[in-house]
């Protein structure tokens, strides 16, 4: 007894001498209730050992940092006081919402006293700071108790969630609209945001100034804005771009659709745009080239669009070309193509491609239908080739290509006679037969099979793929074989291609592709080339992005002997490492990029050893710039490196500056483009460009322009570098269309629910009418327009129709509208003659209201009897009943109740069930008579005793 009295007092000074510097800080801390007094308690009582475990001492806490929903493992000191006491155990507690996995008391054994490990979770709403997370409590039977704060410095989580309001946004032209949305902070810290607008061109805030919002952790707040929009806006959809930042960082985007009616942009006016030019312009020897345009762009009647374009003239010589270009004038052959939904015609210079392996892209002059539609399709072109240089040889090019859908799958066929002539004709004449079926993970696995027949012989071909398109997530694996190659209207005879797109965070994406092909021609014995490109890609923040790629292109070629050539082979290898960087604010915008790399080219002549020669190739690009609706302003620039055989290093720069259709607001409308630009070339040879242009609108569509441009690439017969000047004339002019679009009627209030208009029922002004992708707004007397295809129905958008009020279908004149109301329908079960009322659960009932068209609406149990139809237009309706589920079988009494909605009131009416016709019969398996909710009464006895009577 006296020696554990000695060895408790020995023990205690231990404790209270290694513990005196934090006994002295936990004086000093008044935020902590009863440390004060528990020190003086120790010091009072330091010889009763029981007294002894009430004492709490707070030590230094510690600290760790941590994300919310995550986990961090926290290393806690054991104090040294502690290092010899016998007995010693740890009780972690948790604060608040944090937690604390594993054991929250242990022993901690004296060989183990150094550190303790302890894993703590912090919730998904920690706020950033430091908070408090646990205490760790350190007892032993003859020391004071010690506590060990544990801290924990929650990362600060940004993360601002902008939603749009629930509904389509319509508005008229010239008038307000207003455009609602939440802000919702989901993120660990009050956000200071301020929301900015990017408007379509004219449009304007009512809001003059934008107050800053201050949103709290888990707050939602509710905003709208009031905009302005231009009377001279046109039918169709506008967008909206509500941007919320943070100082200069966006922290959240969303675009807002509003659908703009205005009645004077559906008319005779909404033509195609018919534009004619005159251009005149020098060549780089001083010879006068001309070129007459005329083309015609837009909507030729309701979803037709024309486009017409025609040339007549020359351009000899590059510059002339070049200087063309730049004033728009373009040397073509004639061609028209009328498109709409469901087809293409195209007439003149066309195109297409049938199939990998019965002929891809052929051109030539001739004609080209395509029609579609949701269940086929069908593809046809007639042409032919387009004659080569210094030849009028023109060969036919003839194909068909027909798809159609069974269930899942889609088949398709296709047959081609295609030829073209010149130095190295082609020609395929080829049938063949694919299909396209769903396969596993959501892709779709194509195949096709082809007969070719081609200069060089004829052999089968086959393809097939596997493709995957799922939102930003897209892969593709294709292989092919055509016999004839590229001879034969194929990209190669043998291909191997694999592409993968993926997004793998939300600001993470990688893509990469790779491919291998062999080809042989008339001119080159093989052809062969693999490469593969892999680029990931970080979003730093929305409008900033950084990636790095790596790629390899590998080409060899071996030609064929000719009477001027004996033959050989050379080939080329390029790999190359890069990063870029991309950047934009508001309208500024900035892209870089640098590689690192090295070119391998190798030459083998026939007879003779390979040459090869491997150079070093690395470039630096860089382009930044100005874009809107006023123009854009870009500087450029662009610095390549690389080294001949004898090692010296040669390197080439670009610097340049263009604008291009740039508004000068000081000349009423001029537009301005120009460009300089300087090149210091490989050997020491530079080369410049300056050009300017204007163009200058006069009156009535009518506009003048002009070029000037000195290139160092054209030089004249002398040599020397002349400045090239263009100019051009031109009108442009709406005209009307061939048929006037749009289909007119009223929405009007049914209010008998007949679904005809009647002598009283007033219109709905402001209603939307929606046809295809046209939208309209009716007038003060319910009158609308609305263009599109003729076909399709006309809807009204019941967003835009007053409370309690719904569409009663769809059509092309017309259009009702009715109030709807609730109604309520009774269900009351009768009971059999002499027996209790029947007990049935009538949860499982459905009521259906059928109207007069045959359209339905399904009631809601509502109550243990009753059924309610929560919103029914003004009308007149039949009850259907079925009452398969329930546990006793109950058949409504007829007749049963016509349902009438006329007005706002609800309606309530009362259908009575009756049980079903009770069947009697004897033992002896003879059938009694049936009665109907009658029974035999129970004082009456059967006749034999053996006989029972059977419900």
């Amino acid at each position: 007894m006296i020696w554990s009295g000695r060895a408790y007092v020995a023990a205690l000074s231990l404790v209270l001498a290694g513990l005196l510097p934090c006994v002295v800080q936990a004086q000093t801390r008044a935020s902590q209730p009863g440390t004060v007094s528990a020190v003086s308690l120790a010091m009072s009582n330091a010889a009763s050992a029981d007294s002894t475990r009430d004492i709490e001492i707070t030590l230094p806490s510690v600290t760790v940092s941590g994300a919310p929903r995550s986990f961090q493992v926290v290393s806690i000191p054991i104090p040294d006081a502690f290092a010899q006491v016998m007995k010693l155990e740890i009780e972690v507690i948790p604060r608040g919402d944090f937690v604390v996995l594993g054991p929250r008391t242990r022993s901690l054994p004296i060989s183990t006293r150094n550190r303790v490990g302890v894993t703590i979770g912090i919730p998904a709403n920690a706020l950033a700071g430091r908070l408090i997370a646990a205490e760790a409590r350190f007892t032993s039977p003859v020391s004071p108790t010690l506590i060990v704060p544990v801290e924990i410095d929650v990362n600060l989580v940004r993360q601002i969630r902008l939603r749009p309001g629930t509904g389509p946004i319509n508005a008229q032209a010239g008038s307000d609209v207003i455009l609602p949305f939440e802000i919702s902070n989901t993120g660990n810290a009050v956000e200071t945001v301020t929301a900015q607008l990017t408007l379509p061109t004219g449009w304007a805030s009512r809001e003059l100034h934008q107050t800053p919002l201050v949103v709290g952790p888990g707050e939602t707040l509710k905003r709208r804005v009031r905009l302005k929009v231009p009377a001279l806006s046109s039918t169709g959809s506008s967008f909206v771009q509500i941007d919320l930042r943070s100082g200069a960082e966006r922290l959240a985007s969303e675009t807002m659709t509003v659908e703009v009616f205005n009645s004077s942009s559906i008319g005779r006016a909404a033509g195609p745009l018919v534009s004619s030019s005159v251009a005149h312009a020098m060549d780089e020897n001083g010879r006068a080239n001309s070129l007459v345009t005329l083309s015609a762009t837009g909507a030729l009647y309701d979803s037709v669009r024309i486009d017409a374009r025609l040339s007549q003239g020359s351009a000899s010589g590059g510059a002339a070309s070049n200087a063309f270009a730049h004033l728009g004038s373009y040397q073509s052959a004639a061609s028209l193509s009328l498109s709409a939904p469901s087809g293409q015609l195209s007439l003149g210079n066309t195109g297409t491609s049938f199939s990998d392996l019965t002929g891809l892209y052929p051109y030539g002059q001739g004609a080209l239908l395509h029609l579609q539609h949701p269940g086929w399709a069908l593809l046809s072109m007639g042409a032919l080739s387009l004659a080569p240089v210094g030849s009028t040889e023109r060969r036919p090019m003839v194909g068909l290509r027909a798809e159609r859908q069974f269930g899942d799958a889609r088949l398709s066929t296709s047959i081609s006679h295609l030829a073209d002539a010149g130095t190295s004709p082609r020609s395929l004449d080829a049938f063949g037969i694919g299909a396209a079926v769903p396969s596993i993970f959501g892709s779709t696995f194509k195949a096709e099979i082809a007969e070719r027949r081609f200069l060089g012989g004829s052999a089968l071909g086959w393809s097939s793929g596997l493709v995957r398109t799922a939102g930003e997530r897209n892969e593709e694996l294709r292989v092919t074989h055509a016999p004839g190659g590229s001879d034969a209207f194929a990209r190669a005879t043998d291909e191997l291609m694999a592409n993968a797109s993926e997004r793998l965070s939300s600001r993470t994406s990688v893509s990469a592709s790779a491919w291998r092909t062999s080809d042989a021609t008339s001119v080159f014995s093989g052809l062969k080339s693999n490469g593969f490109s892999l680029r990931p890609q970080y979003a730093i923040r929305e409008a900033t992005t950084i990636a790095i790629e790596a790629r390899s292109y590998f080409f060899d070629a071996t030609s064929r002997p000719s009477p001027s050539n004996s033959g050989g082979g050379f080939g080329s290898r390029e790999q190359q490492l890069g990063i870029s960087f991309s950047t934009y604010l508001r309208q500024y915008y900035l892209n870089s990029s640098a590689y690192l790399g090295n070119v391998t080219r190798t030459v083998s002549p026939v007879g003779q050893s390979v040459v090869t020669d491997r150079t070093p190739r690395n470039y630096w690009t860089a382009n930044a710039g100005w874009s809107g609706v006023g123009g854009v302003f870009e500087l450029q620039t662009r610095i390549e490196q690389t080294r001949d055989r004898g090692g010296f290093v040669n390197q080439q720069s670009m610097v340049g500056i263009r604008a291009e259709q740039l508004v000068l607001p000081w000349a009423g409308g001029i537009r301005a483009e120009g460009e300089l630009q300087r090149v210091n070339s490989f050997g020491g040879e530079n080369s410049a460009t300056m050009r300017a242009g204007i163009a200058v609108p006069i009156v009535n569509g009518f506009a003048f322009k002009v070029d000037a441009e000195r290139n160092s690439i054209f030089r004249s017969a002398s040599g020397r570098v002349p400045w090239i000047f263009a100019a051009r004339f031109e009108h442009a002019l709406t005209v009307p269309m061939l048929r006037t679009p749009g289909t007119s009627g009223y929405v009007y209030e049914d209010l008998n629910g007949n679904q005809r208009r009647d002598p009283g029922e007033p219109g709905v002004p402001g209603a939307i009418v929606r046809r295809g992708g046209e939208t309209a707004m009716a007038d003060a007397s319910g009158k609308y327009r609305v263009a599109g295809d003729a076909r399709q129905p006309t809807t009204i958008d019941e967003a835009s129709l007053p409370d309690g009020w719904s569409a009663s279908g769809t059509g092309r004149g017309d259009l009702s509208v009715s109030l709807s109301t609730s109604a309520e329908v009774e269900l009351v079960v009768a009971p059999r003659s002499g027996i209790a009322a029947v007990q049935v659960d009538l949860s499982k009932s459905h009521v259906i209201a059928r109207d007069s068209a045959g359209r339905e609406w399904a009631a809601l149990m509502t109550g243990p009897t009753t059924a309610t139809f929560q919103s029914l237009p003004v009308g007149v309706y039949k009850l259907d009943f079925d009452l398969s589920e329930l546990s006793e079988p109950l058949v409504p009494r007829t007749p049963v109740p016509l349902l009438i909605v006329s007005g706002k009131d609800s309606k309530s009416i009362t259908i009575t069930l009756d049980p079903r016709p009770i069947r009697m019969w004897n033992g002896s398996g003879t059938r009694g008579s049936t009665q109907k909710n009658e029974v035999t009464p129970a004082d009456k006895k059967p006749d034999a005793p053996s006989n029972q009577n059977h419900l």
